[in-house]
Protein backbone atom coordinates (compact mmCIF):
# COMPACT_ATOMS: atom_id res chain seq x y z
CA UNK A 1 0.00 0.00 0.00
CA UNK A 2 3.06 2.38 0.83
CA UNK A 3 4.00 1.78 -2.75
CA UNK A 4 0.87 2.82 -4.01
CA UNK A 5 1.25 5.97 -2.52
CA UNK A 6 4.76 7.06 -3.27
CA UNK A 7 3.74 6.25 -6.79
CA UNK A 8 0.59 8.59 -6.68
CA UNK A 9 3.33 11.15 -5.29
CA UNK A 10 5.56 11.34 -7.65
CA UNK A 11 2.80 11.05 -10.53
CA UNK A 12 0.97 13.74 -9.57
CA UNK A 13 4.17 16.10 -8.74
CA UNK A 14 4.97 15.41 -12.36
CA UNK A 15 1.42 15.89 -14.21
CA UNK A 16 1.59 19.59 -11.60
CA UNK A 17 5.24 20.33 -12.36
CA UNK A 18 4.22 19.92 -16.13
CA UNK A 19 1.85 21.72 -16.01
CA UNK A 20 3.49 24.88 -14.67
CA UNK A 21 6.05 24.43 -17.23
CA UNK A 22 3.50 24.72 -19.75
CA UNK A 23 3.87 21.83 -21.52
CA UNK A 24 1.37 20.79 -23.81
CA UNK A 25 -1.12 18.14 -22.68
CA UNK A 26 -0.82 15.78 -26.03
CA UNK A 27 1.67 16.19 -28.75
CA UNK A 28 0.49 18.04 -31.47
CA UNK A 29 1.90 16.24 -34.59
CA UNK A 30 0.70 13.37 -35.82
CA UNK A 31 0.67 10.13 -36.03
CA UNK A 32 1.54 10.55 -32.15
CA UNK A 33 3.45 6.95 -32.34
CA UNK A 34 6.44 8.70 -34.47
CA UNK A 35 6.76 12.10 -32.41
CA UNK A 36 9.37 12.96 -30.49
CA UNK A 37 8.03 15.92 -29.05
CA UNK A 38 7.01 15.86 -25.41
CA UNK A 39 3.88 16.59 -23.37
CA UNK A 40 2.30 16.40 -19.69
CA UNK A 41 0.58 12.75 -20.22
CA UNK A 42 3.74 11.02 -22.39
CA UNK A 43 6.36 10.70 -21.30
CA UNK A 44 6.55 12.98 -18.26
CA UNK A 45 4.78 10.09 -15.89
CA UNK A 46 6.46 7.23 -17.04
CA UNK A 47 9.74 8.86 -16.70
CA UNK A 48 8.77 10.00 -13.17
CA UNK A 49 7.46 6.31 -12.18
CA UNK A 50 10.84 4.72 -13.68
CA UNK A 51 12.71 7.48 -11.49
CA UNK A 52 10.56 6.65 -8.40
CA UNK A 53 11.05 3.41 -8.77
CA UNK A 54 15.19 3.56 -8.71
CA UNK A 55 14.91 5.92 -5.92
CA UNK A 56 13.37 3.26 -3.84
CA UNK A 57 15.26 0.69 -4.54
CA UNK A 58 18.36 2.21 -4.18
CA UNK A 59 17.39 4.41 -0.97
CA UNK A 60 14.36 3.37 0.20
CA UNK A 61 10.74 4.03 0.78
CA UNK A 62 10.54 7.66 1.78
CA UNK A 63 8.06 10.15 0.18
CA UNK A 64 10.47 13.48 -0.26
CA UNK A 65 12.12 11.17 -2.65
CA UNK A 66 8.97 10.19 -4.92
CA UNK A 67 8.38 14.20 -4.82
CA UNK A 68 11.57 14.70 -6.07
CA UNK A 69 11.38 11.96 -8.64
CA UNK A 70 8.30 13.87 -9.84
CA UNK A 71 10.08 16.64 -9.84
CA UNK A 72 12.82 15.32 -12.29
CA UNK A 73 10.84 13.61 -14.28
CA UNK A 74 9.16 16.98 -15.51
CA UNK A 75 12.48 18.82 -15.63
CA UNK A 76 13.78 15.45 -17.29
CA UNK A 77 10.75 15.65 -19.78
CA UNK A 78 10.75 19.23 -20.63
CA UNK A 79 14.60 19.97 -21.25
CA UNK A 80 15.52 16.06 -22.43
CA UNK A 81 16.00 18.19 -26.43
CA UNK A 82 18.69 20.47 -24.34
CA UNK A 83 20.22 17.43 -22.78
CA UNK A 84 19.97 14.50 -25.30
CA UNK A 85 19.97 17.21 -28.63
CA UNK A 86 17.83 17.60 -31.30
CA UNK A 87 16.23 13.63 -32.97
Amino acid sequence: MQILILYLVSLITSIVVAALLKMPLIQKSRPIRFSFETSILFPTPILALGIEAIFRNLFGDYITLAFFAGLFGALLSKYSDKIFGEP
